[in-house]
């Protein structure tokens, strides 16, 4: 089971990066995935980008998404 949640956060990871979002970090916790990028802000189009990839390779619902972003100092 923890193999097949670091293949899907892995997954999304690399998926999300090829989309052009850096420094991707997916977290899966119980039917909770936690999603940080590296980013000062993002558009609500990025967003549901990041959701609907989420969800595709976790299988989690979209309320169950929560995207955060990390500004570089």
């Amino acid at each position: 089971a923890i193999t097949e949640i670091a293949e899907k956060e892995t997954a999304a990871e690399i998926l999300l990066e090829s989309k052009g979002f850096e420094d991707v970090v997916v977290s899966i916790t119980d039917d909770t995935v936690d999603v940080v990028v590296n980013a000062a802000e993002l558009s609500e189009a990025q967003r549901a980008q990041i959701e609907d990839i989420v969800i595709r390779k976790t299988g989690v619902a979209p309320e169950a998404i929560v995207i955060s972003t990390l500004t570089a100092e």
